[in-house]
Formats: C-alpha cells, structure tokens, sequence
C-alpha cells in the first residue's frame, strides 16, 4: 500500500483562461435521474452490496483475472503503480521510478506522488498523441521501471509496441484507460491491455458512477494487499449528491448554472492533492451497474459524431487530425484537433467555447511543482509542448445539435 505525506504542499494549477458561459457540456456521460435514483434507493438499502457483482462484471469485461474496485481512477492508478513496484521487488514504501507521458491529465502526476515515486517523463508523438518511442526507449534505458500509457480522449495507441519497449528493458507497463472506455485496440477493449489496467468511472468519463476507480490485474500480477478503507456513510451521501447533480446539471439548457460557479472549477485543469485510497461506495456501484446499457449506446454515438466532425473539418486548411493506429477502435471521448494558435486560432473563440470546445492540457507536467520536486532529471519534450500551444478538443456526445456541430465547424481556420 502507499505511503501518504502529511503536510504536503500540493498548490492546484488552473488553466489561466477566463470563464465563458458554456452552453453545450465538454463530455457528456450518461446518467438518467431516474437511473441515478434507483441506484442510490439499492446502495443505502440495507443489506445489500452490489460490488460483488460489479467487481464481476468488471473482470468479465476487461478479461481480468482479479479487479479492485476504488473510489476513483486516480486512486486505482496509485495502486497500480505499488502494484508494479512490488512485482518488481522494488522496496515497500515507494514506487521506484515511474515513466509518465509529459502530456497528459494531471491526475497521473498525483498518483504518482500518492504512490511516493521518483518520476521520469517522457515525450509525447505530437502528430498521433502516441506515446513517442524513441523518448520511451531513452527514458527506460536511464532507469524506469514502470511505465504508465495513458491513450489520450479514447485514440488507441499501439500497444504490442510499448509492450516489446517495455520488455527490452525488464520494465513493466500500466494501462491507464481512464479516458478509454468503447474504445478498442485489435478487437480487445482498452482497459484489457495491460497486466495492470486502470479504469475511471467518473462525471466526465464515458461509464460512470459520478465517481470511482478499478484496478484490473491479469497475467499472474496482484492486487495490493490490504483492503481499501470503505467510505462510510458520509461517503455514500456524497456520492448520491454527485449522481444526482451530475444527473440534474448535466444538460445543455442548463448547464451554464454550474459552469458559472468559480469554486466547481468545471473545464479546469487543476492538480489535485493525493488521496489515502478508499472503497468504491455501494451507491456508486449500483449506480455504475445501471448505466452501462447507456455507456454502450453513447460510445456508439461518439464514434459516429466524431467521424462526421472529420469529415467535415478535412477541408479546413491549417486543422490537423489525429490518426488512429491500424487496428484501433477510437473512443472518441473529445475529437482532438491540432490549430496553430490553439483556442485561439477558432474564428470566433468564445462562440466556439460556448459550444464545448475547448483547449487541451494548459502546462505539461514538468511544469508541475509536484512533478519537480520528484523529477530524476530535467529537460525538453518538444512533443508535448507542442500540444500545450495547439491541442484543441471538440465534444463528441450524443447530446450536441446540429446547430452546435454546425458553429464547430464553421469557427475552425476556413471552415465552410
């Protein structure tokens, strides 16, 4: 298990862009009120636990051999990374090195801090959001033991790739399919890659529970030893709260309310300070067992969104796509563009804002402080600054409208 500092000074990062009156949601994860409803009426029923069964269900769909389930994905990925280590034989206590993509969510820095790691970084491929192979390779060869891939908004990256990588070097590899769920790699769900898979079921993830985690192990590896603390009562009301909101504020007409209170913090990218890892609640699974069918749908309605958007922005001159591997599904939890001036290079901005665009990540991680202070060694990653200056993304959900696909394209650099 993680060792966690006390007193850790941990300041949040915020993205320096100004708030605007949003109107269409960045993501969109299925979550009914009536559904919502159901599912907090079983987890304060007494007596019953669906975690069982989600656990189940969780190690069938990701072919696992053991699943974990926890309060949140970032909490899962702390526990994958001690994981890693004690497959290893690193020392108890620490993580050993671990290599994290420079571009990424911020989320990964903070279980690698939580899991009390050293942290080497490397470069990010900035024409296929891939992981870039020749800063991977130098990265392992300098000391890591384990790498984390995290495939960003749903894009596959090859992974038999980062597996012979990893494998040239005794290193181990840990899948963060965080942002990947109905998103496939050679016909195998991203989440079902690795021998350490991270899931997140959160408010802007493609299954969710309003929050919550799980740690997927296959081939021989295992799950930390020790039981995660369960979140007892005042946990299960906050994750009842969150469902609720999530299932009431999440929607086009009116989720401009939310979006305009400054301490939610909604379409942030902020660090987060690392949590002692917890239970997944019993609320959040009965919820989460409840909202697959719907999950399934909407990975379906993504794809086909996103692949009309690319469609349409292939003649904007100075808009540069993404690519998928062969033999990759895309999840398509956002539609990544690339423009030369970033947000910025939107003909009108703010309109396209209002209708969900929105920047990427606003700093690598070396820029965070948390990040620097575990740093093994300081330098460029032109790949990924790269796409801190021009990264943009487009929502994909099933609850856009013509209009709002319509204004999308029509912001971007010689958009018809």
């Amino acid at each position: 298990m993680p060792r966690f500092a006390s007193g850790l000074s941990l300041r949040p990062r915020a993205s320096g862009s100004r708030r605007w009156p949003w109107h269409q949601l960045p993501v969109h994860s299925p979550l009914e009120l009536d559904t919502a409803w159901r599912g907090i009426q079983v987890g304060f029923r007494a007596g019953h636990d669906s975690r069982p069964r989600v656990r189940s269900l969780v190690r069938v769909l990701y072919h696992g051999e053991d699943a974990l389930l926890v309060g949140s994905g970032t909490q899962a990925l702390t526990l994958a990374l001690c994981a890693a280590a004690e497959a290893r034989g690193e020392k108890p206590g620490g993580a050993g090195v671990v290599a994290l993509p420079a571009y990424g969510c911020y989320d990964i820095a903070t279980a690698a801090v939580a899991a009390n790691a050293r942290i080497a970084l490397y470069d990010v491929n900035p024409s296929t959001l891939a992981p870039d192979l020749a800063s991977v390779t130098a990265t392992l060869a300098e000391g890591a033991g384990v790498i984390v891939v995290a495939p960003l908004y749903g894009i596959p990256v090859d992974w038999e790739a980062i597996e012979q990588c990893a494998k040239a070097f005794g290193a181990l590899a840990v899948e963060d399919a965080a942002q990947g769920h109905g998103a496939a790699w050679r016909g195998r769900s991203l989440g079902s890659l690795g021998r350490l898979s991270v899931l997140s079921f959160g408010r802007g993830k493609g299954w969710t529970a309003g929050e919550g985690g799980a740690l997927v192990v296959r081939d021989e590896a295992r799950v930390p030893e020790g039981a995660p603390r369960q979140p007892g009562g005042v946990g299960e009301l906050r994750v009842a709260i969150r469902a609720l909101a999530q299932s009431i504020l999440g929607r086009p007409e009116v989720y401009g309310l939310p979006a305009a209170v400054p301490w939610l913090h909604l379409g942030e990218t902020r660090y987060r300070e690392p949590q002692e890892p917890r239970a997944m609640s019993r609320t959040a699974a009965a919820v989460l067992e409840r909202t697959l069918p719907h999950a399934t749908r909407e990975a379906e309605l993504r794809r086909a969104n996103a692949l009309a958007m690319l469609q349409s922005v292939e003649s904007c001159r100075g808009v540069k796509t993404f690519p998928s591997p062969p033999g990759a599904t895309p999840g398509y939890l956002r539609l990544p563009l690339k423009l030369a001036q970033g947000i910025n290079g939107f003909a009108d901005p703010a309109r396209a804002r209002r209708a969900g665009a929105a920047p990427g990540y606003p700093t690598t991680l070396a820029d965070l402080p948390a990040v620097q202070r575990r740093l093994v060694r300081a330098r460029r990653w032109p790949g990924a600054e790269e796409l801190v200056r021009q990264l943009v993304t487009l929502p994909t959900h099933s609850l856009l409208q013509d209009e709002d696909r319509a204004t999308l394209v029509r912001s971007l650099p010689n958009g018809a």
